[in-house]
């Protein structure tokens, strides 16, 4: 059994470092309006196999360890609190289920659905493995490493070079419809690493850069320090270049939680101290350089930054007329974009676009009793936050962080629920954060 968890393990950390990379066989295209329609495309990605994997071997695990003693629990958490989390979860998927029947296509909820089953499924396996943390967070460090190369590269040479293989399409700054910062005559491409969109990037990285910071904080070698300051600090530099502002909102946050975390543990109280001074250096030294880029997207000023700050104003009226009209119920899950054209038909299909707010996406979707589930289970992950902040190990607070940081950004986007990366990467996170580390 030893032999089959460390494999387990292995294959999860694997998976963390694939995760952003959009490797995908769409089995089905979705179309709107006569044009491509990505929330109603059916897609296989290469990270689902070897997560199908994983839950396989999980359950080969759970069999054996049932025969050999006779009981089975998630090892990662005290008994106690093992009992609310997860049965809530479960109450949550129960509710999804009924919702897909209810739904206004029930091909898209469903298909939505078993992306999130798989959510449900990693978050169980995480809690009963118990993947050591600085395996957890190197593979997290690794990943964000790779995708930073990625981000500087497109960054510099302004423009991304499509790979199948690798799950990118092609991104040209002068293409109309491509995410840019404009000043003045200019178009700036926002990076993207191998993400489909630069704020996906950027919320990856931000739980790359923490979980950074966390081996920073554990390694007691001062080589390996040296080694993960650079990692940090590279990390950074291509966080700037994807140009989120919601990400620089949860850098912020971040660096004050931890501050808050270690401020009775002098070591760790100069490292984090040390973290900041080199945030503030990048920061400084990249606005100096690109103080257009900056200034543009901080204050609005141009046309693109107009229209976008007029869109996401017009999404929370587009979301008040689909959530008075379904309150009870929700349009079902996945449906929320296919709901916005029900009363403006002769759209682009890219112009309907899911609320930049998650959990006003989710209300909109499941309705009443999906908002009173996540309110109860997010409840009792804050209760437990609370329970471990004055006895919390560095792990801990790293991963509490990260959950912030999520919990941050989910207010701000939509993607860690409408895309598949962002589901895995929110059950990754949420899942760490429940294990007694």
């Amino acid at each position: 059994m030893g032999k089959m968890k460390k494999i387990i393990e292995c294959l999860l950390c694997l998976f963390v470092f694939l995760l952003p990379f959009q490797t995908r066989w769409i089995f089905q295209q979705g179309f709107l309006n006569g044009e491509k329609w990505e929330y109603g495309t059916f897609s296989l990605y290469a990270t689902e196999i070897l997560l199908g994997l994983i839950i396989v071997l999980a359950i080969v695990y759970a069999i054996n360890t049932v025969r050999s003693l006779g009981r089975f629990g998630m090892t990662g958490l005290r008994h106690g609190q093992v009992a609310t989390c997860p049965y809530i979860l479960v109450l949550l998927v129960l509710l999804v289920l009924l919702n897909c029947v209810l739904a206004l296509d029930k091909g898209i909820a469903f298909y939505k659905f078993s992306q999130l089953i798989l959510g449900v499924a990693l978050f169980f396996i995480i809690l009963t493995i118990k993947p050591a943390f600085q395996k957890v967070a190197f593979s997290f460090a690794l990943s964000g490493l790779v995708q930073s190369a990625l981000a500087i590269q497109q960054f510099v040479e302004q423009k991304v070079i499509a790979n199948k293989w690798l799950g990118m399409a092609s991104q040209d700054p002068h293409v109309l419809g491509v995410p840019v910062v404009q000043f003045g005559d200019d178009r700036w491409l926002r990076t993207f690493g191998s993400f489909s969109h630069p704020n996906m990037l950027a919320g990856f990285l931000v739980i790359s850069l923490i979980f950074t910071i966390g081996l920073f904080f554990l390694n007691q070698r001062r080589e390996n320090g040296k080694l993960f300051l650079a990692i940090m600090a590279i990390n950074f530099l291509a966080l700037l270049t994807a140009l989120s502002r919601a990400s620089f909102v949860a850098i912020a946050a971040a660096v004050i939680l931890l501050a808050i975390f270690v401020r009775r543990d002098r070591e760790l109280i100069k490292k984090i101290s040390k973290v900041a001074l080199i945030l503030i250096f990048i920061v400084t030294i990249f606005s100096v350089s690109y103080p257009e880029l900056i200034a543009s997207r901080a204050f609005g000023a141009s046309h693109v930054e107009n229209l976008s700050n007029v869109s996401r104003i017009e999404q929370y009226g587009q979301w008040w007329q689909i959530v008075k009209n379904n309150w009870f119920t929700g349009v079902g899950l996945g449906n929320y974009t296919l709901a916005l054209s029900k009363p403006n038909p002769n759209l682009p299909a890219w112009s309907y676009q899911p609320i930049h707010n998650l959990y006003l996406l989710f209300v909109a979707e499941l309705g009443l009793f999906g908002l009173a589930l996540c309110l109860l289970f997010v409840a009792r992950c804050l209760l437990l936050f609370i329970k471990r902040i004055k006895s919390a190990t560095p792990s801990q607070s790293i991963c509490f962080t990260c959950l912030a940081c999520l919990a941050c950004l989910a207010c701000l986007d939509h993607y860690f629920w409408s895309f598949f990366s962002g589901i895995m990467l929110a059950s990754v996170v949420l899942s760490q954060s429940l294990i007694e580390q």
